[in-house]
């Protein structure tokens, strides 16, 4: 069995500790103090928040996930159905929804298979004013107790800023939040910009209502040790010059090298050595599946966009309106470069991390550079 996980949310063995981001951020949540955790794609902001969450059984985790959130609607059922499902009879929740639902637009039924409960909104009902916003917070209000206290995880909450009328919105949510003392909302984002825009920002409904946590790459001495473990556990060794290569490639991202790792075991036999030799062929596992975003991203950007994307992935992200990337990639002009980049950047093909553009996913750099475009 595959002894790495990357993709989802990890937990026990599979889970490498971050014993200080977990100690700061229990504390937090035990002051009721309200957080936003801010970092980079496939980081391990979900796995991080959900596993400390674990570590304290008191509290009950309501987590929220705002990716793919297009409507007031589809917020609110979200934030029901995410109620819902951690309910149980000491609450007598099921039996008190009655009322929030009908203020909702919704329903609740239990699928007669999994025995999950599901949402549905009521035909002709229209829960996508502010007023169903500020029921579904209630919701959240009425199960939260001292000796059950619950713990709001809000993924991916910059999505929020892709709703229509999204500045109303932030602003009924921080109105309600506020009048919730000692409930913690835990906000989690990888957009750094927008994450600012709603925290940092003293234009912002949200700005100072929230402690910043920073989660970056994993101290590298501590990973390389669990990366090994899981290797061993799936009956292997692996090199340090293996693992060099595999923290270049994927910039010490922690989903990144997890995945890499992943292939490296499937092109390996048990009871040996991984080496250099299997590089090539794990990139070219990891190539096969996702191959074909490959191309369609190859195919839906221009001409000046794909100079740029090859420039970055050939001659790093920094200085890419001197004259040397310029050169380089063919582009004539500074100006032209740099609203390629912004373009690719809006695509969230590229990001940027202070003053450099780097790749949102490494491996699509290593097969542009292994195609030699």
């Amino acid at each position: 069995m595959d002894p790495f996980r990357y993709g989802q949310v990890v937990s026990g063995e599979y889970f490498c500790p971050r014993p200080e981001l977990a100690k700061a951020l229990q504390g937090y949540i035990k002051a009721g103090q309200n957080v936003y955790v801010q970092g980079e794609r496939r980081i391990g902001k979900t796995s991080l928040i959900s596993e400390t969450v674990a570590g304290l059984p008191a509290h009950r985790p309501v987590y929220i996930d705002l990716l793919g959130i297009k409507s007031v609607d589809m917020l609110v059922k979200e934030i029901a159905a995410a109620v819902i499902r951690m309910g149980d009879k000491r609450d007598n929740l099921f039996e008190r929804m009655g009322k929030y639902l009908a203020r909702l637009g919704l329903s609740f039924s239990f699928d007669p298979v999994t025995a999950f409960p599901s949402v549905a909104i009521i035909p002709g009902a229209r829960p996508d004013g502010p007023d169903s916003l500020d029921a579904a917070l209630d919701l959240i209000g009425s199960i939260h107790t001292a000796k059950r206290p619950v713990v709001v995880i809000l993924d991916e909450f910059q999505a929020i800023l892709g709703l229509k009328n999204h500045a109303g919105i932030v602003a009924r949510m921080r109105g309600k939040i506020q009048f919730q003392p000692k409930i913690p909302y835990v906000f989690a984002g990888s957009i750094r910009h927008k994450m600012e825009a709603l925290f940092v920002s003293p234009d912002s409904p949200f700005f100072k209502s929230a402690v910043q946590l920073s989660v970056g790459p994993l101290d590298e001495k501590i990973f390389r040790k669990h990366l090994a473990g899981r290797f061993k556990k799936g009956k292997r060794e692996i090199s340090d010059t293996v693992l060099d290569e595999v923290f270049r490639v994927c910039d010490g991202i922690t989903g990144d090298v997890q995945q890499f790792c992943s292939a490296l075991w499937s092109v390996t036999e048990e009871k040996t050595r991984i080496t250099e030799k299997a590089l090539p062929e794990a990139l070219a596992v990891i190539f096969g599946r996702e191959r074909a975003g490959y191309e369609a991203t190859v195919e839906n950007i221009s001409e000046q966009q794909l100079k740029c994307l090859v420039g970055v992935a050939r001659h790093g992200g920094r200085e890419t309106t001197g004259i040397d990337f310029l050169g380089k990639t063919g582009i004539p002009l500074a100006a032209s470069a740099q609203k390629a980049l912004e373009r690719l950047v809006q695509l969230r093909i590229l990001f940027r991390q202070r003053a450099e553009y780097r790749f949102t996913n490494p491996f699509f750099r290593e097969w542009l550079l292994s195609r030699g475009f």
